[in-house]
């Protein structure tokens, strides 16, 4: 047996990054993963372990597989039949053997070798790819994964090395129920879990034809695309035929193995001849090492592609602003020529739009109208075969000192958190940049830029702060092109801000006591934005307000009667405004006013004045018209525009008074009268002004 083995690989070793599927993560349970394949005479098995460490344990004490026969002409056996098909456990056949079958099979050198070699060395690729092998490989061991690389693509190998079987002793309308356990790993003890596959050769099937086959010719070169999903449970590699004018296909390499998981798969493949045509099919393979029938055919020619590039050698300003490009163009490539495109980006890295397509093949300059501030420009050069050649790209930039115009349509609006929300029209100006926002607090300030970079938008989002006492804020705009060139401003619009500092409290100036209620005097709120003052009254033994009226915004209300009181009830007054951003004041500081009695509203009527020169005095007189409930006539007195004073208490039982205090001519004597009630409270007064 030979210990140091070398193997030398073909291009296919790189599809080792695709492991075989049965290698599982360590987080999984160890476990023998089994399949069945039933065909028309026989049922095909194949198996292996999830496990690095168990498999390299058990790879040559073999395995045993049971079978059990469970249903029999559509009835179930109320036994199960039992038989060991491998008395002797299934393990890999002697090294000799191998080495006989190395020389015709890769697939076999790679098994022994992984089997019975001390190293497991791979020639032919740098140690730089065997690096990455290993890495793309999840660090697994080299001797687990090309072995069971190797053994899904050569079901002959699998079955020399002990994990594959063919159970030729079957029977039509028999089920069976297949188990494959390691044989060392009952004396052992250890834990796995056994493999099983139940089958029949009643489910015998033809594998499915490769799928979507489809084929894009290029220059000496072809890339073929197929479906690998839909059939990827039963296809682990595809055979790649090729064939000429005759038709006679043969194998393109070795099997092709699909790198990732995805839908399609691709390969490319060289061809001699561009004039010729070629046809391609694929066929599936199964880990059985079964081969499908092909794929529908693909067939194509070779494209000559267009190598030569046209060079952008002069640009050039004219006088009507308009731009020159002139190029080269090899006439090497005149041959496969058809026309040029010009393409123009506002950046080198484009992306590039088609400007003037189609241009003539026998042109080699072109203008171009409507520059930019900063102008790309690359020629492309279309050939017969659709193929395209670029040239490098050039700059141009021509001198602009012209502004674009103001921004014109800018609104604003200031929603309750405090942002502001603006839009304006876009101006039309084709280099136009972008635009400058600008802020200011206060009515005729200067305006500061809000944001340091172009803003490329219609629409901005500003942020102020709700509790600043400032009620409006204003914006303004300016559009740039890209050379920097400011506009004006545009209008300056105000924005009103939904402030929250609360309105300042209103204040009680006054009130009056009457026969018929209350009235109050006060001043309104002094702040701007005042929706509504709200007039609250409650009882001096009461806990809780009620609202009495309220004033809207407009309603210049400043005096309110109260005509709801009661008695001598003593009352307490509250008004407080609020904002029309829903914000209210402090109440007021509470203003006490106690009610006139309901029964002494009318104690005294038809006050009257007579004046006598010769005595020098006047005579008040009036009618009491509540008998036994006055106590009291208190008088106040005032000369001319003086505020009015007590005067004197007149008895109850008496109804007029004399004046006779140095009266003199041409003078006014004010006079009221105010009855005190036997309760307590007061009454109606009664005034009046008597001319001397």
């Amino acid at each position: 047996m030979r210990t140091h083995l070398k193997i030398y690989l073909t291009g296919f070793l790189i599809s080792v990054l695709c492991l075989s599927a049965y290698a599982q993560s360590d987080s999984v349970e160890i476990a023998i993963l089994l399949k069945a394949h039933p065909a028309k005479d026989r049922i095909l098995l194949r198996w292996a372990v999830n496990d690095v460490y168990t498999w390299d344990k058990n790879k040559t004490s073999g395995y045993t597989i049971e079978r059990y026969t469970i249903r029999r002409d559509g009835m179930i056996l109320p036994e199960p039949e039992k038989k060991i098909l491998t008395p002797v456990p299934l393990a890999p056949v002697p090294d000799e053997r191998w080495e006989a079958l190395a020389g015709q099979s890769d697939f076999a050198l790679i098994i022994a070798q992984a089997l019975f070699g001390e190293d497991f060395e791979v020639t032919g690729f740098s140690s730089d790819m065997i690096s990455e092998i290993v890495e793309q490989a999840e660090m697994m061991k080299q001797r687990y994964s090309f072995a069971l690389y190797a053994a899904d693509r050569c079901f002959e190998c699998a079955c020399l090395a002990g994990w594959g079987y063919e159970d030729r002793n079957v029977l039509p309308g028999e089920y069976y129920l297949y188990r494959v356990y390691p044989s060392g790993w009952i004396e052992t003890g250890d834990s796995i879990a056994y493999g099983f596959a139940y089958t029949s050769i009643d489910e015998a099937y033809d594998l499915p034809r490769p799928i979507d086959l489809q084929a894009r010719f290029g220059d000496g070169s072809v890339q073929l695309y197929w479906n690998i999903s839909l059939y990827g449970h039963l296809f682990t590699a595809y055979q790649v035929e090729k064939a000429g004018d005759d038709l006679q296909f043969q194998p393109l390499g070795m099997p092709h193995t699909p790198l990732e998981e995805l839908d399609y798969t691709m390969l490319v493949d060289s061809l001699a001849e561009n004039d010729q045509t070629y046809y391609y099919r694929v066929r599936g393979i199964s880990i059985f090492g079964e081969i499908s029938e092909p794929s529908d055919t693909v067939s194509g020619k070779g494209i000559e592609a267009l190598r030569i590039h046209p060079a952008i050698v002069r640009t050039t300003i004219l006088d009507s602003g308009d731009a020159e490009i002139q190029w080269e163009f090899d006439e090497e490539g005149s041959r496969l020529l058809r026309s040029f495109d010009l393409l123009r980006a506002d950046a080198e890295s484009g992306p590039y739009e088609t400007a003037l397509p189609e241009i003539p093949a026998d042109h080699r300059s072109v203008i171009f109208q409507g520059l930019r501030p900063t102008n790309y420009f690359r020629i492309a050069a279309n050939s017969v075969n659709g193929t395209q050649t670029l040239s490098y790209p050039t700059l141009l930039m021509p001198v602009d000192s012209i502004p674009p115009l103001a921004p014109v349509g800018l609104e604003a609006w200031a929603d309750t958190t405090g942002l502001v929300h603006i839009t304006w029209k876009a101006n039309t100006e084709p280099d136009l940049n972008g635009y400058k926002i600008y802020r200011g607090n206060r009515k005729g300030e200067e305006l500061i830029s809000l944001i340091p970079d172009v803003w490329s938008q219609t629409q901005y989002v500003d942020t102020v702060d709700l509790l600043n006492l400032n009620e409006h804020i204003y914006y303004a705009l300016k559009a740039l092109d890209y050379n920097y060139n400011q506009s004006d401003f545009s209008e300056i619009i105000e924005v009103e801000k939904p402030l929250k500092v609360k309105p300042s409290s209103p204040v009680f100036t006054g009130f009056q006591s009457e026969n018929d209620g209350i009235t109050l005097q006060w001043i309104p709120s002094s702040s701007s934005g005042v929706a509504r003052h709200t007039l609250y009254r409650r009882e001096e033994t009461g806990t809780k307000n009620e609202s009495l009226a309220v004033f809207q915004n407009g309603d210049t209300t400043s005096v309110y009667k109260d005509t709801k009181t009661e008695g001598t009830k003593v009352y307490l007054y509250t008004l407080t405004a609020c904002s029309k951003w829903g914000i209210e004041s402090d109440p007021s500081p509470e203003y006490r006013v106690a009610a006139l009695p309901a029964d002494a509203r009318q104690a005294l009527k038809d006050l009257q004045s007579s004046i006598d020169r010769e005595k020098k005095q006047i005579l008040l007189r009036w009618k009491n018209t509540a008998p036994g409930k006055v106590k009291t006539w208190r008088i106040y007195r005032s000369e001319n525009d003086e505020a009015l004073s007590l005067w004197k208490d007149v008895s109850s039982d008496e109804t007029q008074t004399i004046d006779n205090l140095s009266l003199k001519i041409g003078n006014s004597y004010n006079y009221r009268i105010v009855v005190i009630m036997n309760d307590g409270g007061m009454s109606s007064s009664e005034k009046i002004t008597v001319k001397y």
